[in-house]
């Protein structure tokens, strides 16, 4: 493995924590979290302040404009959520449920496009957020387009647990993908969030992993009702992988690479 620098490891760790964190969150939360020494922390969010990454309010610490600029810069995912976005709308038409478009790197799922129930009571991740495939129908779907020595190499043998429900070890989740190999589809029950059942299904193109998914409250449907959604999921990625393969920008190996340049700047 090659070597990197801790400084810029120490950035992207709070960067991620920041992006991930529901508001502005204050030095001590930022420390504890992140186990950054305290002056180093102190001179890291200095620099990212200067820079507009991080803004800094009575409130907290949270992410500036500047990190937005650069993420949007990124031309893999700007490139992707234009072929998937008109599908999504088609998708989230016939539903009205949350659908979600997103990509596999190194063992996550990155949401690269959300739309919204148009129910009061829904749930929805946030373009850019980030969460372990091994705990999201969407992820699992992705997952199982890998080889058993891929997702071996990935994850250790004890897995961490999102939620009491969530896959806790290696041995389970493979146990799992042969099953969403044979079936095609993925689902969950509450597995990355509660109050959540999933449905996803994924698409391949070199080394490119991407995938769709429909997220609906337990309290409109358990995962034994999931497999409703599948038709119309099945026909969307089908039509995914059509826009994919004809887009004139599409090459395997730029395409990869570029995806997973922004895997490491969200």
């Amino acid at each position: 493995m090659a070597s990197t620098n801790h400084s810029v490891e120490r950035a992207i760790r709070l960067l991620r924590h920041l992006a991930d964190a529901p508001g502005p969150v204050r030095f001590t939360e930022l420390q504890i979290a992140t186990g950054i020494p305290k002056g180093t922390l102190h001179g890291l969010l200095t620099s990212l302040e200067a820079a507009d990454f991080v803004h800094h309010s009575p409130r907290g610490y949270e992410i500036g404009t500047g990190a937005f600029e650069v993420g949007t810069a990124v031309r893999a995912p700007t490139s992707l959520r234009a072929a998937a976005s008109p599908l999504l709308d088609d998708l989230f038409t016939s539903h009205g449920e949350a659908c979600h478009f997103g990509l596999l790197s190194q063992g996550d799922v990155i949401y690269l496009d959300v739309r919204e129930s148009v129910h009061a009571l829904r749930f929805t991740q946030r373009t850019g957020a980030r969460k372990p495939a091994y705990s999201t129908a969407l992820g699992k779907a992705m997952l199982a387009l890998q080889t058993d020595a891929e997702i071996a190499a990935t994850y250790p043998p004890q897995l961490p647990r999102l939620t009491a429900n969530t896959i806790p070890t290696r041995a389970g989740l493979l146990e799992c993908v042969k099953q969403i190999r044979d079936d095609g589809y993925a689902t969950e029950s509450e597995e990355s969030t509660p109050g959540v059942c999933c449905i996803g299904v994924a698409g391949i193109l070199g080394s490119l992993i991407y995938g769709l998914s429909i997220t609906v409250p337990v309290q409109r449907a358990q995962v034994e009702d999931l497999p409703l959604f599948l038709p119309s999921l099945t026909t969307t990625i089908s039509r995914l992988n059509s826009s994919l393969t004809t887009r004139e920008w599409f090459t395997p190996g730029s395409l990869a690479k570029s995806a997973r340049n922004l895997a490491t700047s969200w």
